[in-house]
């Protein structure tokens, strides 16, 4: 096989095999043990493959280059992957300093659910709103958001489990396409 091919295997292969890694960590993270051995099994499959291949006749430089471009693209390829899928739940917790008014009854209308909590921070009286959602309906959140308070303050977390999850909660599943939280 020409060097060039080879190493554009190589290439490609890693691109695949460490994406399945990125996937797999992520599954792991969110506790879907089925979807993360899957991947696992395909990650080290074609690891396996490509170490033998590379490791096996005469070696060359393009090989390993190949090899560390292909673990390079691979990182960005699964991270890209996983931002798309956006797989799970995610808990944004909203502080701001400026009345909320009408945003939580938006939020509703939308789909969402809302928690409102009067505080105190360190600057005097505010606002947290918190709502659980699919992951897929993050952006949908940050733009009306933006659209109530472009200065709000936000934090953003990856829920692992959750527990009775509250009809708002469970429309706005529905509504994003039928998704659910894996059983504890």
């Amino acid at each position: 096989m020409p060097l060039l091919l080879q190493c554009l295997l190589i290439v490609a292969a890693r691109i695949v095999d460490v994406s399945m890694g990125t996937l797999r960590v992520s599954f792991i993270a969110r506790g879907r043990k089925f979807f993360a051995a899957a991947c696992g099994f395909t990650e080290i499959l074609i690891w396996i493959v490509v170490v033998a291949r590379i490791f096996h006749g005469p070696q060359h430089w393009l090989a390993y280059v190949a090899y560390a471009l292909g673990f390079t693209l691979g990182t960005f390829a699964g991270m890209s992957l996983e931002e798309r899928l956006a797989i799970g739940w995610t808990l944004v917790r909203v502080i701001t300093s400026k009345p909320v008014g009408d945003f939580p009854e938006k939020l509703a209308a939308a789909g969402f659910g809302v928690t409102r909590q009067d505080a105190r921070g360190a600057r005097g009286p505010v606002q947290v709103l918190v709502t659980l959602m699919p992951r897929k309906r993050l952006l949908e959140f940050q733009n009306l958001l933006r659209d109530c308070d472009p200065t709000a303050f936000y934090t953003i977390e990856d829920v692992r489990h959750a527990r009775d999850i509250p009809p708002a909660y469970a429309t706005a599943a529905t509504a994003a396409g039928k998704i659910r939280m894996p059983p504890i």
